[in-house]
């Protein structure tokens, strides 16, 4: 008895404390954009899309975790594969870090090289997919899938006006075809 009781005065306690976390909650709605850039590591969670915003990508979210010591970038991205969940991961070496931001790069793909730069300072993350110079065999077949030029990406940051306008669930009601008699 003495126990349930205890647990009913500290339960009792709590939820003044969780009703005004609740409202103040609701009642101040921060954005939170995923960047964290720091002399030991670059933490980064968002999309790689076009450059332009009217193409549009399939829906899919990229983790990039770079550490200093160990001039290592790990990318990873979720997607969803013919209704099934999938990760792929990435490895980049970094060339360059300093307090600007920085360079990492991956030569292993047969047919590009891959350069991802993060600028600090306006939180601005490219992924440039440079086409190699191969051989006609390599690059027939580079064409065929789909690497035939050179192409860069931009990171669209978690949290950011642009990455809340594609990433929504449901269309606005604006964006609703208009349904005629």
């Amino acid at each position: 008895m003495t126990i349930v009781k205890n647990w009913q005065f500290r339960v009792s306690r709590l939820l003044p404390c969780a009703a005004l976390s609740v409202l103040f909650t609701l009642g101040v709605c921060a954005q939170v954009v995923y960047f964290n850039y720091s002399k030991t590591g670059f933490f980064a969670t968002g999309s790689w899309e076009s450059p332009d915003p009217n193409v549009k990508t399939d829906m899919t979210e990229t983790k990039i975790d770079c550490f200093r010591e160990m001039k290592t970038c790990v990318l990873a991205t979720a997607d969803n594969l013919m209704g099934r969940p999938h990760v792929f991961t990435g490895y980049l070496d970094v060339i360059k870090w300093d307090d600007d931001g920085l360079i990492a790069t991956d030569s292993s793909p047969i047919c590009m090289t891959l350069t991802m730069q993060v600028s600090v300072a306006d939180k601005h993350i490219t992924l440039a997919h440079s086409l190699k110079r191969l051989d006609t065999d390599k690059a027939k077949a580079c064409k065929f899938f789909g690497a035939e030029k050179t192409t860069e990406d931009i990171f669209v940051l978690k949290g950011s006006p642009r990455w809340e306008k594609e990433h929504k669930w449901f269309p606005d009601k604006t964006d609703e075809p208009k349904q005629h008699p």
